[in-house]
């Protein structure tokens, strides 16, 4: 059996390690948040788009069936009234499904052949505190258009 002597022994970490890990541990959050926040935002909009197009075909399908445009789908007008910043999305089964990163609009297909298009613009494609360069970014990779 050992006796105490009154020393301190090493059974622990100095203030001085602990603080170098909080710094390091800070300097990785801070690297990383803005990457994992730009995956997020790709899922949300993925997502969105996966059921547009879902949108899309219910509402082909159902104009190339009957040949008339199915007064259940909330269409933009000629002269830009209607439903243009819809939200969700109110499918002809009547399932509902809320867009989680933006917003579409529904129109009718303007080459003459009949049926709809489809337009959708995520949140920071339009977002009024975004630089310019920001916004070209997400409308390469955000903004879709079935057609």
């Amino acid at each position: 059996m050992k006796k105490s002597t009154g020393k301190k022994g090493n059974g622990g970490f100095s203030l001085v390690e602990l603080i170098i890990v909080i710094a390091i541990m800070a300097v990785l959050v801070g690297v990383l948040a803005p990457q994992y926040l730009s995956y997020i935002h790709k899922a949300k909009v993925a997502a969105d788009q996966a059921n547009l197009k879902n949108y899309y075909t219910e509402i082909q399908l159902d104009y190339a069936s009957t040949g008339v445009y199915n007064p259940q789908v909330p269409l933009v007008d000629k002269y830009g009234e209607g439903g243009y910043e819809l939200r969700e999305i109110h499918f002809l089964s009547g399932q509902t499904v809320k867009l989680k990163a933006g917003y579409y609009a529904v129109t009718e297909n303007t080459k003459g052949q009949g049926g709809y298009n489809i337009c959708y613009y995520c949140d920071l494609c339009t977002a009024a505190d975004a630089d310019e360069q920001t916004k070209q970014k997400h409308r390469d990779t955000c903004i879709i258009t079935f057609l």
